[in-house]
């Protein structure tokens, strides 16, 4: 059944190629009025159509092309009608291909043999941000005066096209996300070789992203840690191929691993990866993202911190309860002892008040701190002074004296 509709296919647009290029002598010959309005309405209809389509005559010129041709190629008709086809071909065609010397080739052998071209799929390249993919065909009429002849399709791909446009929009979301993550993202082809950096690049390792695109990942990355990595890259396929998991992203495998930063010194960090591949088992990249390795004691102090703050916020509440309740039975009576109670009471308030203020002080610290100096990030801690430090070693409070 198929091999019936395929050649009635090709015998339909022998049809087609036959009635346009009898289209300029029609009117020399003794046609009849409706045979020319037909020949003119098909041109027309033909040129409305969203296909690129060429018409090369017997001698193997281009005698005709519609106007969706001449805008998917930006050719003009005017200039091209005439050219030998394979030169039209060479200089119009192909050079906006990607892999358009294959199309070249194709045609020179179907135009010495005589042949059809099957349908095949090429890309439009010329402008890459909105690619086009079409399904370029050719069918030869193969007997009769206009032997030779032969019209030439270029399918528009519709599907192609929204699948290209949906990279692009996936492409643009990936470069927005690296841009803003603190953590390395690294894109890289499977020999390993890296494709894009984010920015994060000069302040983790001091390299600028762009030096870095073309380099193989052990540019940056220590020997063992390459070997590790790539252990773990062939783990991964292994366990994904025997779980017969067909979705292509998988999932994210994490190792530790050392980076080299520009300076040449070992950089430790947390490196996460996942595969991409073609849904057909193919690897077609990876994509993997690096964090230094935080420091165990800084994680340390952090978190005793975190828990300092909380136990000043509820320490002033502690202790303004109890004291509340002391200068309401002192106001009970009148003397001078419920006076003198009023008044240390007072000042008792009066350094929680501090103690309040320390409080504020330390979230504002902290927030600073966590702004400026990530977990992430090896800057020394600083350690207060002994000028800070009262002669026993204890540590004063805001407002607190060292006297006994």
């Amino acid at each position: 059944m198929s091999s019936n509709r395929t050649g009635k296919q090709k015998s339909e647009k022998e049809q087609v190629a036959k009635m346009l290029l009898c289209r300029g002598s029609c009117y020399a010959q003794d046609d009849s009025h409706t045979a020319v309005s037909a020949r003119n309405l098909l041109a027309l209809l033909v040129d409305c159509q969203e296909d690129g389509i060429v018409l090369v005559s017997p001698d193997q010129t281009v005698a005709w092309m519609n106007k969706a041709m001449e805008g998917l190629f930006e050719v003009s008709g005017y200039e091209t009608i005439g050219m030998n086809a394979v030169e039209f071909i060479s200089l119009c065609i192909s050079p906006n291909l990607l892999n358009g010397e294959d199309l070249k080739a194709d045609f020179i052998v179907s135009c010495f043999f005589c042949e059809n071209i099957p349908a095949r799929r090429y890309c439009i390249s010329r402008t890459p941000a909105r690619r086009v993919w079409v399904d370029y065909s050719s069918t030869v009429i193969s007997s009769g005066p206009a032997r030779g002849a032969r019209l030439d399709t270029y399918h528009t791909n519709l599907d192609s096209s929204r699948v290209e446009r949906s990279l692009q929009e996936y492409r643009q979301r990936y470069d927005f996300l690296a841009a803003l993550s603190a953590d390395l993202v690294i894109s890289l082809d499977p020999g390993l070789t890296i494709t894009s950096v984010s920015p994060s690049a000069r302040s983790l390792l001091g390299h600028n992203p762009d030096d870095l695109a073309g380099k193989h990942l052990s540019s940056i990355m220590t020997r063992d840690s390459v070997a590790q990595f790539q252990k773990a890259c062939f783990l991964d396929r292994v366990s994904r191929g025997s779980a017969e998991r067909s979705d292509p992203a998988g999932g994210v495998r994490v190792i530790e691993a050392g980076l080299v930063d520009a300076q040449n010194q070992p950089v430790a960090v947390i490196f996460g990866f996942s595969l991409i591949g073609d849904g057909e088992g193919s690897l077609t990249g990876i994509i993997a993202a690096a964090r230094r390795k935080t420091d165990d004691l800084r994680q340390e102090v952090c978190s005793q911190l975190d828990r300092n703050i909380e136990l000043l916020a509820c320490l002033g509440d502690r202790i303004r309860n109890p004291l509340a309740v002391i200068v309401g039975l002192a106001d009970l009576q009148d003397s001078e002892v419920t006076r003198k109670i009023s008044e240390q009471a007072r000042i008792v308030d009066g350094v929680l008040a501090e103690l309040d203020q320390g409080y504020v002080t330390s979230l504002s610290v902290r927030q600073f701190l966590r702004k400026h100096y990530p977990p992430g990030d090896d800057a020394p801690l600083q350690i207060p002074t002994p000028e800070s430090r009262p002669a026993d070693g204890m540590p004063c409070r805001p407002g607190a004296s060292t006297d006994i």
